[in-house]
Order: C-alpha cells, then structure tokens, then sequence
C-alpha cells in the first residue's frame, strides 16, 4: 500500500502546520499532500516552508468547497504520487500513528472495503459523533429538526461508536457503517475514483453521507473501527471559513435539499413541503440565537 495523507487547508494554516509536523515523520505514510483551498490570507506562502520530501503542496484555483479542495488533493495523490490509498484529514485534527496503522490493516482483512475510520473524540476526550446511518427521507427529516432529532436518535443512528473499547487487543472490534466523519478515514481511492470523488456541487456539509451513499450504491463497505481513536477539536476550521450559525444552517439546509433532488429522487411537491419545513426550522434557530441568546 502506498498512502498519502491529503490535507485542506483554508486560511488557517497555523493549524495546519502543526498536523503536518505532527505526522511528518510517520512511517505508515508515503507521503503528504497540502491543497490550500484559494486562502485569502498568507497561508499559502506559509505553507510553501513546509514543502520538500515528501510533503507536497498545491494551490486551488478558487474556493470550491470542501469536496472540490479534497478532491484536487485526492487526482494529485493518485495520478503523480502513484497513492493506492488516502488519510484524508481536516487540519483540526490529533491523530496516532497506531491509529493510522490499524485504518491501513482494516484493508487487508475486509473484502471490499472503501472506506475505513476509527472512533472521533472531542477536546476533552469523550466520544464523539463518529459514523451516519444512510436513511430514506421521512428519516433524514427527522434527523434535522431539532426536537425529533432528539426524540428518535436510536432510530436515526445506532452510534456504534458508542460501544468503543480503547483497550482491546489483537485484531479489534469493527462495524459496517454507511458513512464515517470526514474529519479523518482512510479511503480506498481506486474506490473513490470509481464512485465518482466527492459531489462538488455541494459547498459545505453532507459530504459525508453523499459519499457514503456513492459507495454503498458501488456495493463497498465503510468501516468503523472501535478499539483505535483520533481527537477532533470540531469547527476549528470551518469557523475561519464560515462563521455565523445561521449561515452554516443555511449551507447545511442548501447541501440536504441537494441530497434529496439529486439522490432520493424526491418530486417537486416533496420539495415544496421540505423547503417550508427548512424554513420554519431557520426561522426557529433565528429565534434561539437572536432573541433567547443560545448558541451551540
């Protein structure tokens, strides 16, 4: 296996800076490569001290979102650096090199694997949101509405993340998801390549599970492995991307509309009825954020 570790950076590139040093030395890895996803900022003459070896870095030409940024790094990967496999990684991320290890292994013991993850944590350690079921609309509905969300979690997600033990030994724990966190897995990229790479109509958000719905149309699997973990400090990048709750709301609403057209096929009275019911919600977050004060 030869692996290449792809990074997307976006005006932040302290944070990835600090990734790059902290992995460059990784043996499991062939070789890095930094996309500076069109920075307004220095990042990308920042960067440039960083590049030599095996570290590579390459500019977009325009800010095309999270997919179109991966992508460039994933084509860059595959076709010069000759990756058989991807550590696609946000910059916001802490991750072992025995993590890493046992995402590589998953490939050699798991017939048609595409895409392999270990357990998300946040800053203080606890397990965080790890892995997506791929429901039908009626449940991706109720998996965006505040309350419903809530009230039929164990229906809309198993969370098997959940039943992660960090001190198993041997060949570990693992369970068939439909998709995994894009803030850090290792991919197949013959498999990417063949499901298409990341829909890069779709700026921000639902990346994961359009991706997840690719590959398991193309009969992969995804896997979750329970007995390895990383630390994902969450929105520390997306923050110096998009800052407003509201705005991030409404890229998440724009990216699920899309989903629903384009991949559950729904009518259009479907979406006149889903649009109303985004909006209500938009209007309901407006409220708690603006009037009430919360915020999350």
């Amino acid at each position: 296996m030869n692996i290449s570790c792809i990074i997307l950076n976006y005006n932040d590139s302290e944070t990835t800076e600090n990734l790059v040093k902290s992995i460059s030395d990784y043996e499991v890895l062939d070789s890095i490569v930094i996309v500076d996803n069109h920075s307004t900022d220095d990042s990308f003459s920042r960067l440039k001290a960083l590049e030599g070896g095996n570290i590579h870095l390459i500019q977009a030409d325009k800010n095309g979102g999270y997919g179109y940024g991966n992508n460039l790094g994933i084509r860059y990967a595959y076709e010069n650096l000759h990756a058989t496999h991807g550590l696609i990684a946000n910059p916001d991320v802490k991750v072992s090199e025995e993590s890493i290890q046992a995402m590589k292994k998953a490939f050699s013991r798991i017939d048609k694997l595409a895409a392999a993850a270990v357990v998300t944590t946040d800053g203080t350690g606890a397990i965080a949101l790890s892995s997506w079921k791929i429901n039908g609309l009626f449940g991706d509905i109720l998996d965006t509405g505040l309350i419903t969300r809530r009230l039929f979690a164990p229906l809309l997600n198993g969370r098997p993340e959940l039943k992660a033990d960090f001190a198993a030994e041997g060949k570990g724990k693992y369970a068939y998801v439909d998709a995994v966190a894009g803030s850090l897995f290792m991919a197949d990229l013959t498999a990417l390549m063949d499901c298409g790479l990341y829909d890069e109509n779709v700026f921000l958000y639902y990346e994961e599970k359009i991706l997840g719905f690719k590959l398991r149309e193309k009969g992969y699997k995804t896997a979750l492995l329970l007995n390895h973990s990383y630390m994902h400090l969450h929105s520390v990048s997306i923050d110096k991307s998009v800052g407003s709750i509201l705005r991030k709301q409404a890229l998440l609403h724009e990216s699920k509309l899309y989903y629903y057209k384009n991949y559950l096929k729904i009518n259009r009275f479907q979406e006149w009825l889903i649009k109303a019911f985004l909006g209500g919600l938009m209007a309901e977050i407006w409220f708690l954020t603006k009037i009430v004060g919360l915020s999350w």
